[in-house]
């Protein structure tokens, strides 16, 4: 007789399949803060301890000393008979790297990465891939549990329990963090197996006499220990499991029960993990070590208001479907879409289900989940206060929320078509989840085409950089530019030997005043090329995208000048004499009607600054330089705001400045209607007594009444929008 394999058995398969391809895609920790857990991991093999206050901000681990050490300690005993000794080599960090903007077009790796990552894995690179399939493995422990979950609820539905497994199988996000090196991966399995458990003692409740089992009870306090042990934000499992005993017991009439129920699975728990709130609280004065973790990554100097929350809400929800790398590689846009619209029905399906939430087992077990989500919700609020909060951070909730969606989505179709229902959203989960490694994340670190041919290079140039650069030539996107438009410079390198160093190659576009107006510092083809992996005599393309600045002053001549220098030390490579190569000259045309805007400036969707610029960058002590604002109102205002200019000499003296409403307060922002264009000035005189030097410009809007700056991206700084000579 053939048995039949379960469902759930083809879906970790596939999980196990598309995760392992994010592993292998994705370079060595270019995932969130995914050097510092494996350089926690490397600590402990090396047996060098758990953190002692001594290494608080000395050692490679950052702030992941302060967190549970359950995760690390596993890793270590796994990877302890792997050698280390190449970390010197693979873990390098790439200095110019663009962390959080989607929008950077270069630099997103994190890492220098090289042909020391390719297979046969050695070393620190196995270790880390050895970390990377736990991790794998406990996405699969998650994924396992849902199901289970689901199938304990609504024990008749096996097409519900398959698409909330689906919905956590195939989520990209879920899969890219589950491929990577991260404690997130143990505290979410745990909070799988906890839900379940506390759904058994919930049904368990309502259809039988007897009290939970002390095995089960046991068996309870075993993982929440772990989750404790895993991830601060795991406690807040043992006041979910509290709270369902104390309901259990009340429901019961016992309180010898809770008694019993309590400190069997609390001793437990405290067996477990009580040991490191205790160290902490000898060692720091702080059972969660907060403060340790805060000592690193310093938290806001403010708490963000409730509109400042709500507007970091759609980037937390876009990264629970999709992020990659450090918060900087987005999906294409139609997807977070098609998420959302998901998630929207699903939504409307629980509200016209609501009625079923009363009584029954289902109805205890779905608020249960409910209330486990918003306490989630919660913990990822107050984080936000800290730092920048990331959809991961639901994820110890992502198998009670892909519950909940399931059934949701359902609930919309009959049951003729459920079956249909549950293949198209199968499907359509499936195919973004099998193509994120491919589509987003291997072309964001991918190495450019090496050249055969020197003679197809548009400018030859041969020129040698400190005898270990030879630059064969470049080619310029155009030789003029308008303000704030984007303009880009391709050189052509190649080895002269082997190279020790990751030089930085940098681009200086300079005025006739001698001030640097635009400038790209980065390592070759956007960081994607460290001179360590260019191999002698092959000639390979290295882009550098600029945006000029939109300040400029129409007919300015900028000179175009390249270099090479080590980044740790400042040394530049000298090339004919001079520690510096001019290409040549990028004129910059007056700014046309039908040239696009720069990226518009938003202040708290109250007010966006759409353009601005400078009538010159050249100005001696006591004349005036006169700065032009465009602004757009973007809803009707109650506040009349001040508009602030600031001439600052580095380090921020401020050597001139005014502060006025706009037009010199003929324009008063009160006025203003949404979507109404103002054209504004400003004029700023120098003092007689200023010294030579570049100053900095920066405008802002405040509040008279309450000085409150608004903001820009939650930061009340003053905006830079150019650079000027002052000269005598």
């Amino acid at each position: 007789m053939k048995h039949r394999i379960p469902a759930i058995t083809w879906l970790l398969a596939l999980f196990f399949l598309l995760a392992s391809s994010y592993s292998i895609v994705n370079p060595l920790f270019e995932a969130p803060d995914e050097v510092w857990h494996y350089e926690l991991v490397r600590w402990l093999a090396e047996g060098k301890g758990l953190p002692q206050p001594a290494d608080i901000g000395n050692a490679p681990w950052q702030q992941e000393g302060a967190q549970p050490p359950l995760y690390y300690l596993l890793g270590a005993v796994l990877t302890l008979p792997i050698p280390t000794n190449n970390a010197a080599e693979v873990i390098r960090y790439n200095p110019h790297a663009v962390v959080g903007n989607a929008d950077a077009p270069a630099n997103k790796n994190m890492m220098v990465h090289g042909p020391w990552e390719d297979w046969p894995w050695q070393g620190v690179v196995l270790a880390v891939h050895v970390m990377r399939l736990l991790s794998v493995l406990l996405g699969m422990v998650t994924l396992l549990f849902t199901w289970r979950t689901a199938k304990l609820i609504f024990p008749r539905s096996a097409r519900l329990a398959w698409l909330a497994a689906a919905l956590v199988a195939f989520n990209p996000q879920f899969l890219f963090i589950s491929a990577s090196v991260t404690n997130d991966t143990l505290v979410t399995a745990c909070a799988a197996i906890s839900l379940w458990l506390l759904l058994r003692i919930v049904r368990d409740s309502q259809t039988h006499a007897a009290p939970p089992a002390a095995s089960t009870l046991i068996l309870l306090g075993l993982v929440l220990g772990a989750a404790a042990l895993s991830k601060v934000n795991g406690l807040a499992l043992s006041g979910l499991a509290g709270l369902v005993l104390i309901v259990v017991a009340w429901r019961r009439r016992s309180f010898s029960e809770l008694l019993h129920m309590g400190v069997l699975a609390g001793v437990v728990v405290v067996a477990v993990a009580g040991w490191w709130y205790w160290r902490n609280w000898q060692l720091f004065q702080d059972p969660l070590a907060l403060s340790v973790l805060t000592a690193v990554l310093p938290g806001r100097d403010e708490p963000l208001s409730w509109r400042e929350l709500l507007s970091l809400a759609p980037g937390v929800w876009r990264s629970y479907w999709g992020v990659f790398g450090w918060f900087n590689v987005d999906m294409d846009s139609w997807l977070y879409a098609l998420y959302s619209g998901l998630s929207l029905l699903a939504g409307v399906g629980l509200v016209m289900s609501v009625r079923r939430w009363w009584g029954g087992v289902s109805g205890a077990a779905l608020l249960l989940l409910t209330l486990w989500i918003l306490l989630v919700t919660t913990l990822v609020v107050r984080w936000a206060q800290i730092n920048y909060p990331q959809g991961r951070l639901l994820f110890p909730a992502i198998g009670a929320l892909a519950i909940l969606l399931a059934d949701g989505l359902l609930n919309w179709a009959p049951q003729r078509i459920q079956q249909i229902v549950t293949v198209t959203t199968t499907v359509a989960l499936l195919i973004p989840a099998t193509a994120a490694p491919w589509r987003w994340i291997a072309s964001t670190y991918r190495s450019p085409q090496l050249i055969a041919d020197s003679s197809k290079i548009p400018a030859p140039e041969t020129a040698i950089f400190g005898n270990a650069l030879l630059l064969h030539g470049y080619a310029l996107s155009s030789t003029e530019a308008t303000p704030g438009s984007p303009w880009s410079l391709t050189l052509y390198w190649s080895a002269l030997r082997p190279l020790p160093l990751d030089y930085s190659i940098f681009i200086h576009l300079t005025d006739e005043n001698g001030v640097l107006q635009a400038q790209n510092d980065s390592f070759p083809a956007g960081g994607a090329l460290p001179t360590r992996a260019l191999a002698v005599g092959q000639i390979a393309p290295d882009q550098h995208r600029i945006e000029i600045p939109p300040a400029l002053p129409a007919n300015t001549l900028l000179e175009i000048d390249i270099g090479v220098y080590d980044y740790l030390s400042g040394q530049r490579l000298w090339v004919n004499g001079a520690d510096q190569l001019r290409l040549g000259d990028l004129r910059i045309n007056a700014r046309q009607a039908t040239d696009e805007l720069p990226p518009a400036i938003n202040f708290e969707d109250k007010i966006e600054l759409i353009d601005y610029a400078l009538d010159r960058t050249l100005v001696a002590p006591g004349e005036s330089l006169n700065i032009a604002l465009t602004w757009q109102a973007q809803q009707a205002l109650a506040t009349d705001y001040t508009v602030f200019v600031h001439l600052l000499l580095p380090p921020d003296a401020v050597w001139a400045q005014v502060d006025e409403a706009p037009l010199q307060g003929q324009a008063a922002t009160s006025n203003w209607q949404p979507g109404q264009i103002i054209s504004d000035s400003h004029t700023l005189t120098i003092p007689p007594q200023a010294p030579n030097g570049i100053y900095r410009l920066e405008i802002g809007l405040y509040d008279r009444q309450t000085m409150d700056r608004l903001k820009v991206n939650l930061e009340d700084a003053g905006i830079l929008i150019g650079s000027v000579r002052v000269q005598k």
